[in-house]
């Protein structure tokens, strides 16, 4: 390459261009295995949740998600709390989704819409991710096992926009950092 360089300095590669066909020529020789990429992407995994939460989440291409319609008066209200920023299931959470699947498993035409909400604490943009993820979470859970089909089970996430209890921005309202389910 070098040697290319001095004699046809237009035909050769720039150095980075040339560092990065070195690289994915070495790579192209590596063989790697399916435990190879396992570890990887645990690796990556581990490394995305190890940051600390910075009060942005990188833009996602942004979901579908039509308002929630209030269920009839008829509806049956359940309430799944979280903790600050996390979209983990806890044992009080546990107890709350275990008394859904009880109740929809009596009721077999039931159908839950899950509502994932916020408080105020982080972005606007963060909170209507979080949501999401927590109200993805509790659909999950509830469709596990097979015990629930996922078709008798909707989600919607509303952020920080419907709130339980009015809040000012970045105040923590534990009323406001559930999952609502309403079974109709």
């Amino acid at each position: 390459m070098r040697g290319l360089r001095k004699r046809a300095p237009h035909l050769a590669l720039p150095r980075s261009l040339h560092a990065h066909f070195m690289m994915d020529t070495q790579m192209a020789q590596t063989r790697f295995t399916w435990r190879h990429l396992a570890a990887f992407s645990a690796l990556s995994l581990l490394a995305a949740c190890a940051q600390p939460y910075q009060g942005h989440v990188d833009a996602a291409p942004p979901i579908s998600n039509p308002p929630p319609v209030p269920p009839g008066a008829g509806a049956t209200w359940y309430h799944v709390p979280f903790d600050t920023g996390s979209s983990a299931i806890g044992p009080d959470a546990q107890t709350t989704v275990t008394a859904v699947e009880a109740y929809m498993q009596q009721n077999p035409n039931s159908i839950a819409t899950i509502i994932g909400k916020t408080d105020t604490v982080g972005s606007a943009q963060y909170n209507m991710h979080l949501s999401h993820l927590r109200a993805d979470t509790v659909r999950n859970a509830l469709v596990y096992d097979g015990k629930i089909d996922a078709t008798r089970v909707e989600t919607r996430w509303t952020g920080e926009t419907r709130q339980a209890v009015a809040t000012g921005s970045g105040v923590e309202a534990a009323a406001n950092r559930v999952v609502d389910i309403a079974i109709h």
